[in-house]
C-alpha cells in the first residue's frame, strides 16, 4: 500500500527585514495548505526575515523570534507541520541561517545551514556560523531531512542524510536568477536524488527584493529521479504535491547504490580528504 505526504509548496517572496509582512504571507501559507489538505508546508530558506546581506540581520533577528513564536502558535491551532526558515540565536549570542520544524504546536527540530555562501551577492559569513549537525526527524507521515541551499550542492549532506532514514529531503532556497541558474539547479537536485534513491523537495524564494531577483521554480523529484512538478519562474505560487514515501523502498530492493556502500570505501574517502587537506 502506497505511503503517501502531502507537502505544500509555498514559494513567496519575502521582503528582507520586513517580518510583520513575511509573517503574514507564511500564515496566510499555513492556512493554504490547512485548505488543500497538506500535512506539512515548507517554506523558502530565510522566508521570515528575508534574504540579503546588510547588517539588517543584526538589527531584526529578535523581532524575527517573536514572530517566530506566532508562526508555531498559528501552525499547532490548523493542526499543520511546516517548515520555516528564519534566523536562529544561540546562548552565545551567534546566528545561524536555520529552518525550524514545527508540529503539535511547538518547534520539534531544527537544522542550521551547513555550507555558508560567500561569493558575489552572497556574505553569509559574516552574519552566521555554519551548523555542523545533519539530523533527521521523526513526523507522524515519515521520517525527513531538511538542507538549506548550497548544502545541496555537496553530496556528503544528503548522503548522511539517506544513511539515517529520511524517506523524503526538503531543500528551502534563496537562489537569485543567473543564466543557466535553473539548469544547473535541475543537474544537481537530480543527482542527489539518483545517487541516494529518495524523493526531493525543492523550496525557492519567488520575485525581486533589494534589485535581486529570485527566480522560483521550486520542484519535486520522485525517488526515480523524474521531475513530477514545476512551480511558476519568478512569481509567487503554491501548489500540494503528494510524495510515494514507498517508491525508494521499492527502487532499493533492485539497485545497490544504497545497500551495498562500504565503510571501507568511506574511509577511504576520509584519508583522501585529508592528504588533499594538505595541499588546499
Amino acid at each position: 500500500m502506497d505511503k503517501l505526504l502531502k507537502a505544500g509548496i509555498a514559494q513567496i517572496s519575502s521582503r528582507l527585514g520586513d517580518i510583520e509582512f513575511n509573517k503574514k504571507q507564511i500564515i496566510n501559507g499555513l492556512n493554504l495548505g490547512k485548505e488543500k489538505g497538506a500535512d506539512i508546508v515548507v517554506f523558502p530558506e530565510l522566508s521570515l526575515i528575508g534574504f540579503g546581506s546588510g547588517d539588517i540581520y543584526l538589527d531584526k533577528v529578535e523581532e524575527n523570534l517573536e514572530a517566530l513564536k506566532a508562526i508555531v502558535e498559528e501552525a499547532g491551532k490548523l493542526n499543520i507541520w511546516a517548515i520555516v526558515g528564519y534566523v536562529e540565536k544561540d546562548e552565545r549570542g551567534f546566528f545561524y541561517n536555520t529552518a525550524a520544524l514545527l508540529g503539535e504546536g511547538e518547534i520539534k527540530g531544527k537544522f542550521a545551514k551547513t555550507q555558508l555562501t560567500n561569493y558575489r551577492l552572497f556574505d553569509e559569513k559574516r552574519y552566521f556560523k555554519p551548523g555542523s549537525n545533519l539530523p533527521v526527524f521523526n513526523t507522524p507521515f515519515g521520517k525527513i531531512g531538511i538542507l538549506i541551499c548550497e548544502d545541496v550542492w555537496f553530496p556528503e549532506a544528503s548522503r548522511a542524510l539517506t544513511f539515517r532514514g529520511a524517506e523524503v529531503i526538503f531543500v528551502l532556497s534563496a537562489s537569485p536568477f543567473d543564466r543557466g541558474k535553473i539548469e544547473i539547479w535541475d543537474n544537481f537536485l537530480k543527482v542527489r536524488v539518483l545517487d541516494n534513491i529518495i524523493p526531493v523537495v525543492f523550496v525557492n524564494m519567488s520575485g525581486i527584493q533589494n534589485g535581486v531577483t529570485y527566480w522560483g521554480g521550486s520542484a519535486y523529484y520522485s525517488a526515480s529521479g523524474k521531475l513530477v512538478k514545476r512551480l511558476k519562474l519568478l512569481e509567487d505560487d503554491f501548489d500540494i504535491v503528494q510524495i510515494d514515501l514507498e517508491e525508494a523502498k521499492r527502487l532499493r530492493r533492485r539497485d545497490i547504490r544504497v545497500r551495498e556502500v562500504r565503510r571501507e570505501i568511506l574511509e577511504e574517502v576520509l584519508k583522501a580528504y585529508e592528504e588533499m587537506s594538505k595541499w588546499i
